[in-house]
């Protein structure tokens, strides 16, 4: 028996101990609860398209560029550091780089990024990847918007009641 559940309210949460309840002894079970991961949100997608046709657009470059050298310049740093296999596999790159094998190297350093996607983070890492593409944006003298109707809600600004 395999069961994947989110616990969103107090009625999920009853049904899931209801199904647990019933599960036989033997064989023997295991029973995980964790976070669960979220995904970067729409908002934070619609955010971060804004900052880059603005980026684009005051460096006279595409989107398309923008985005490559962002992914390369912070995300793949984001998840070097958060995911085991994924470090392992940047650490791999160098390996082959120290090597002597130069060409190689950056050929799968470009592949590396080309498969990297922010589809690929959580909410958390997405807003990281935000502040550091704003940070850098302020370093070459382009302002960023906040429009509050994205601004706040990506990055997970609470109004004040």
């Amino acid at each position: 028996m395999k069961l994947k559940v989110s616990l969103i309210d107090d009625s999920a949460r009853n049904r899931i101990i209801d199904k647990i309840r019933n599960i036989p002894l033997n064989p023997l079970h295991e029973v995980v609860v964790r976070p669960k991961e979220i995904k970067r949100s729409i908002v934070q997608n619609s955010l971060y398209w804004m900052w880059i046709t603005i980026i684009a657009n005051e460096l006279g470059e595409t989107k398309e560029a923008i985005h490559i050298r962002y992914k390369r310049k912070i995300l793949i740093h984001i998840f070097e550091r958060d995911d085991p296999e994924y470090a392992e596999m940047i650490e791999a790159v160098r390996t082959v780089h120290k090597s002597g094998m130069k060409v190689e190297a950056i050929k799968l350093s470009n592949q590396i990024v080309k498969l990297t996607s922010t589809t690929q983070t959580d909410v958390k890492q997405f807003t990281e990847y935000l502040n550091d593409i704003e940070k850098d944006a302020m370093g070459i003298q382009i302002a960023l918007p906040h429009p509050e109707d994205r601004y706040n809600i990506a990055m997970g600004v609470r109004k004040r009641a």
